[in-house]
């Protein structure tokens, strides 16, 4: 393990005059962006083949074919459905004079470049080129602010609210890019997946830049790490929170979900790393990294320790230990899982140059978190909550914070998304019904999939000592679930409601519709006498 060096937070930058980069549906081109010769937004960059000159100025990039410009470069982006060669020749009628393929310049004889002018780039892998002259294009903007990654299977949107906390207590304004939205200063955009394509992200860092923000806080997706969203990008922390099952659907197998998490500080440049070694795999980062690194733990010997924690309903206390000193800690966060978080926070301030007494004020006043145990309004004797939790360990966590100060009964109402990893559904299922006094399964997400088949995965985690009526009940239609839940609800008990968190929609075969958990519960507590 490296020894620490602090090192002050960047400067900010000049500001020059762009457009806003968010609008509803898709973020905007931005004006004043100077074109860039194609030559240096290639140079470094591995290729397979080149035909036509390189010397061409590039107003534009896209991998949408549909979106591309005059004078602008077309990277063909290998999709889950389509690949991105196919639209070659769409994007050269819509004004591409170059383009990147995975395919050999031999393969391209379907494509007259001589006639259209057009040079083509050859390339390995699309995705990282994408990124790489991406990021050339908008002057590098990662190298610009300190971007902070943070990955791991549960708790990222967390730790990124925490740090943007700690930095408004120094009256300092952040980005955040992630699971609940994208944006800085009040201007957000809803996000569609927690991190977005590498274009999107390059182009993000440079608003922020140029607009002054110093840091900026990026959730870290696996997903991201496989695609190639975050290469050669540098960041000046990257945080690992914790590693369990999720997204096998995807990855297959444990082993490829770990070295997707792992990649962050592996394939990628990480100036500062802050890692939880209660967790085996972020023991392995702390010994495989060889730059500045924290170690946080509350079980273990680290460098920085949560000791002494006390949890209760209207939040946590514990003492920070650090290589800088000891405080301590009170927050509204709920849960021994918030502990891991705010340490996970307070270190990558600390790494980045945030004083102790400074990162010690901005965890005192850190605001409800949507969706992460955000309490509904209830003034009927007994405690609502939604939380996104979606796996199995994210789900004891929240039940188990919950136990630790609720008096009565756990209602949980919960469910599985479809289209994805199905072998989690069943530990789920184990789960609520353990750690709850009473379980509504339900559906959540079914998107394509049939919500009972989903259900009966399910239920083949719940122990064969529990009986239906008595220690659960199954309700496929969500609004009914959350309302019976509610309905029994006594004095003292809690109900959880899990699974979508922030969401507003629920994905049905049809399509995406509006749908709010907190508004049905809120719906149900009206209706009660």
């Amino acid at each position: 393990m490296a020894h620490l060096k602090l090192k002050p937070a960047s400067a900010g930058h000049r500001k020059i005059a762009v457009n806003d980069i968010f609008s509803k549906g898709n973020f905007l081109e931005m004006n004043g962006i100077a074109k860039k010769n194609l030559s240096v937004l290639i140079q470094g960059f591995s290729t397979k083949g080149i035909k036509g000159t390189l010397d061409r100025e590039i107003s534009s990039i896209t991998f949408d074919s549909r979106k591309t410009k005059k004078e602008g470069l077309f990277v063909a982006v290998p999709g889950f459905k389509e690949n991105g060669f196919k639209f070659i020749n769409d994007s050269i009628s819509h004004g591409a004079s170059a383009f990147i393929t995975e395919e050999s310049i031999e393969g391209l004889s379907n494509v007259n470049l001589n006639q259209n002018n057009v040079t083509a780039i050859c390339v390995e892998d699309c995705r990282k080129a994408l990124s790489w002259i991406g990021s050339r294009f908008y002057d590098q903007p990662s190298r610009r602010i300190d971007l902070f990654g943070v990955t791991g299977t549960n708790g990222k949107t967390t730790t990124t609210y925490i740090l943007d906390s700690i930095y408004k207590a120094q009256k300092k304004i952040s980005g955040i890019i992630g699971t609940i939205h994208y944006g800085y200063a009040g201007t957000k955009h809803a996000a569609p997946i927690t991190t977005p394509e590498s274009l999107d992200i390059n182009r993000m860092l440079y608003e922020m830049a140029e607009q002054k923000i110093s840091q900026c806080f990026l959730e870290v997706s696996s997903h991201s790490l496989s695609l190639k969203r975050v290469h050669g990008m540098h960041f000046a922390v990257g945080i690992f929170t914790n590693l369990s099952r999720d997204h096998l659907d995807f990855h297959e197998t444990m082993d490829n979900y770990k070295e997707a998490k792992k990649g962050l500080f592996r394939d990628n440049f990480v100036e500062k790393a802050v890692t939880n070694i209660d967790d085996p795999v972020g023991l392995e980062i702390a010994n495989e990294f060889r730059g500045d690194l924290l170690t946080t733990s509350i079980d273990q010997i680290a460098d920085v320790v949560a000791e002494n924690y006390k949890l209760s309903e209207s939040g946590s206390s514990f003492t920070l230990k650090t290589p800088f000193g000891s405080c301590e800690i009170r927050t509204r966060l709920l849960g021994r899982h918030n502990i891991y978080n705010l340490i996970s926070a307070a270190s990558a301030a600390l790494i980045n140059g945030i004083a102790l007494n400074d990162i010690e004020k901005g965890l005192l006043y850190i605001d409800q978190i949507p969706g992460r145990f955000e309490k509904v309004p209830c003034d009927k004797g007994f405690s609502v909550v939604v939380d996104y939790a979606h796996t199995d360990d994210a789900l004891r966590s929240v039940l188990r914070a919950a136990q630790a100060f609720t008096p009565g009964r756990i209602i949980t109402v919960f469910g599985c998304g479809g289209d994805r990893d199905k072998g989690k559904r069943k530990a789920m299922g184990r789960v609520a019904i353990e750690e709850s006094g009473f379980s509504i399964i339900t559906s959540d997400n079914p998107r394509t999939e049939n919500p009972q088949y989903i259900l009966d995965d399910i239920l083949e985690g719940v122990p064969s000592s529990m009986n239906h009526g008595e220690d659960y009940k199954v309700i496929i239609d969500r609004k009914e679930a959350i309302r019976f839940a509610i309905k029994q609800a006594r004095l003292g008990d809690l109900v959880m409601i899990t699974g979508k968190g922030h969401e507003n929609y629920q994905i049905v075969k049809t399509g995406k519709i509006h749908f709010d958990d907190r508004e049905i519960a809120e719906e149900a507590m009206r209706r009660m006498p």
